[in-house]
């Protein structure tokens, strides 16, 4: 690899920008671009990382395959490199005005920056068969709350999976990471989805079953029931998808920023996340 290859790997990863948009989720429409950070702003250690190219079939390897430019960083330089968004308050969108948005970092309940896949534990509360189930118990479980609310003054702050469960209060990513981990565990296709809706940031879940896209809003608590189906994506005009993601792929839409389609030319597949194995075990309490 090149030395001009590395510096531009090192600038895809580090191409990022904070957002806060509502309670602060990224919104394409207000003209936002990934914004290059000045390499002296890290540690001058870390500028031998281990990012190369990879052939297909090292796509199994730990860490972070970026696909626009098949590159690969290793578990390891990842997490150190993350570590280096301690301060950052808010959602970090990854990537480049080439490459587009290949992943996010968002801060935990501790302060540390995380990829958004890895917010998605595998874990799942119990054993249900019935797929509306996870969304009526959320809707009489948990309630919403603003981050600044709950965190005192922290404006965003991501539960985990396992934590959206426990904890009785969360706002909308809060809701759909526990929702799309419980489907996942079930063994549908479900993604937590964010974007624009009414002209703020939100998160919600789509669900790929039978050929067909359900929109599930897990922030909602009325008229939900255990046998009530869930309504088609189509349908749902007022909410506007960007970016999806499950526990180790991520999304950015391509297309129309008015598209009510989840699949499609329109959407690109833009990184793989291969965590430790003992990471992503599915877990039940």
């Amino acid at each position: 690899m090149s030395l001009s290859d590395v510096r531009m790997t090192f600038a895809l990863f580090f191409a990022i920008c904070f957002v806060l948009l509502g309670n602060s989720l990224l919104a394409q429409n207000r003209g936002i671009e990934p914004v290059p950070l000045n390499k002296s702003s890290f540690d001058p250690g870390m500028s031998h990382l281990g990012q190369t190219q990879i052939p297909d079939e090292h796509d199994s390897e730990l860490g972070l395959h970026i696909l626009p430019t098949n590159t690969h960083i290793a578990f390891g330089d990842l997490y150190a490199q993350l570590g280096q968004l301690r301060s950052a308050a808010y959602v970090v969108p990854l990537g480049s005005s080439r490459t587009g948005i290949v992943n996010m970092s968002a801060p935990s309940t501790t302060g540390d920056h995380h990829l958004v896949n890895s917010y998605l534990e595998g874990y799942y509360p119990y054993s249900v068969d019935n797929p509306m189930i996870p969304l009526y118990v959320l809707a009489h479980r948990k309630q919403y709350q603003l981050d600044a609310d709950q965190y005192r003054g922290r404006e965003e702050v991501w539960q985990t999976s396992r934590e959206a469960f426990s904890f009785s209060r969360g706002d909308c990513e809060d809701h759909a990471l526990i929702l799309a981990d419980w489907l996942i565990a079930m063994g549908e296709d479900a993604r937590v989805v964010l974007g624009d809706y009414k002209g703020g940031g939100h998160a919600w879940v789509v669900l790929f079953k039978d050929g067909k896209e359900f929109l599930l809003e897990a922030t909602k608590k009325s008229d939900v029931g255990r046998n009530r189906p869930y309504p088609l994506a189509s349908l749902h005009s007022d909410y506007h998808p960007q970016l999806m993601f499950n526990r180790s792929e991520f999304w950015e839409n391509r297309g129309s920023r008015y598209t009510t389609r989840y699949s499609g030319n329109g959407w690109r597949l833009q990184s793989r996340y291969h965590r430790d194995l003992s990471d992503s075990d599915e877990k039940s309490s």
